[in-house]
């Protein structure tokens, strides 16, 4: 069937180059973690790159017939929508990317690339065809490239932007399909421009094979540390609700005999607690400094309705920054139950100020104190979940640090350090 090896090469070429198409096409559909407007241009740059490596080859095999009442006609329209759609590629790339911005200046530059190209119908200034359907470029030939760099870059830069940080290690895939499409761009301007299959075509082709694969393990990330963070607020409820809850409710049957005009004040802020705990559960971003203090506050205020003999400080010289929810009122939680509830005149000091290069929170009592070495031992056992919780949310979410000092018998001391 293939006499001539180049054409065996040619249609292997083609036919690895369209499982490629089909197979990213069908993984797409079938990958739950993709969002939907990815899917679609994901759909959608498969379809363009497949055009662009068929139609050469059609119109080489067949465009002495199909075209032949207006050959220079049609040649024109096929090479001026080859020049538009590989900048509508580049264009959908940036989008998966992630980039919002600037969408309506690269729109313009379509736009603009489209105009360009289809004036060669009645112009020379990018490129046209002589009567022997010889291809030449004009003086403007070089704006599909120009355009076609611009979009390059953006993904770049897209890319660096977005993932910065931590996460820069994710901007090499963006980055290496760009260097990909560039390089293939000026084997092309080197090579025969009628190629049956160019370079360009086989790096696009490549590059959807890429961003699937990226896109794919980027919502599969996102997807676990959306379950991540549900396991850990199923945690911290299981952690808050027995214990707290059930003693402060014995606390207000109990004071309903005794006082109840105190006992309609601690209802009052027991509903407060909850509806500002439900918030911060709920909260996927940090919250204020301050607000955090307001619901330690409260919970303070009740567990001195319990015990009497506990005394509660509050010394505030830095309000102004972000922190993780449920970070400050844990602690004290902490110091409050497995420190100073005992104790005949235990006392919680909570105080926040500012370094150069920090804010710092610090939770100290003089309660009964605990071995750090072994404490830490049982929480790679799996114990200690609440302090666990903490740190890993000022570790992930604020790039803080958590460090806790505790002398046997002498008490306990939390400092958080959120950087400025």
């Amino acid at each position: 069937m293939f006499e001539d090896p180049n054409l065996q090469t040619i249609a292997a070429l083609n036919m690895a180059l369209v499982l490629q198409l089909a197979g990213v096409a069908i993984a797409v559909m079938a990958d739950p973690y993709i969002q939907k407007a990815n899917r679609y241009r994901v759909y959608a740059i498969a379809l363009i790159v497949g055009f662009l490596l068929w139609e050469p080859q059609f119109s080489m095999e067949y465009g002495d017939v199909l075209y032949r009442n207006a050959p220079i006609f049609w040649y024109t329209l096929i090479s001026a929508l080859g020049y538009i759609l590989r900048t509508v590629v580049l264009y959908l790339f940036v989008r998966l990317v992630g980039n919002e911005k600037g969408t309506k200046l690269l729109h313009a530059l379509i736009v603009v690339n489209a105009a360009f190209c289809m004036s060669s119908f009645f112009s020379h200034l990018v490129f046209f065809y002589d009567p022997n359907l010889h291809w030449h470029r004009g003086p403007l030939g070089y704006i599909p490239f120009g355009v076609s760099f611009v979009m390059v870059v953006w993904i770049v830069v897209s890319a660096l932007m977005k993932y910065r940080g931590i996460r820069r290690r994710e901007a090499v895939v963006p980055i290496i399909i760009s260097v990909m499409v560039v390089i293939a761009v000026v084997l092309d301007m080197e090579a025969y421009f009628n190629a049956r299959v160019t370079f360009l075509t086989v790096a696009m082709t490549e590059s959807i094979v890429f961003f699937y694969i990226w896109l794919h393990l980027q919502f599969v990330r996102e997807h676990e540390n959306a379950l991540k963070a549900e396991q850990r607020i199923r945690i911290m409820m299981s952690q808050i609700q027995p214990h707290f809850l059930f003693n402060t409710l014995s606390t207000i049957q109990a004071l309903t005999e005794i006082d109840p005009e105190r006992a309609s004040k601690v209802i009052e802020e027991f509903a407060l607690y909850l509806r500002q705990n439900i918030n911060s559960l709920n909260e996927e971003d940090m919250i204020s400094v301050t607000k955090e203090l307001e619901h330690t506050r409260i919970y303070s205020d009740i567990e001195q309705v319990r015990f009497p003999s506990i005394k509660i400080e509050y010394e505030i010289e830095d309000d102004d920054f972000l922190i993780p929810p449920l970070t400050i009122q844990p602690m004290v939680e902490n110091a409050i139950r497995h420190g100073v509830r005992g104790k005949k005149h235990g006392w919680v000091a909570v105080s926040t100020w500012r370094e150069e290069d920090a804010h710092v929170i610090s939770i100290r009592d003089n309660g009964k104190g605990f071995d750090v070495d072994k404490m830490i031992e049982d929480t790679l056992k799996g114990d200690h979940i609440g302090l666990k919780n903490v740190r890993d949310r000022i570790i992930d979410m604020a790039g803080g640090t958590f460090k806790i000092e505790s002398v046997e018998g002498e008490g306990t001391s939390v400092t958080i350090k959120i950087p400025i």
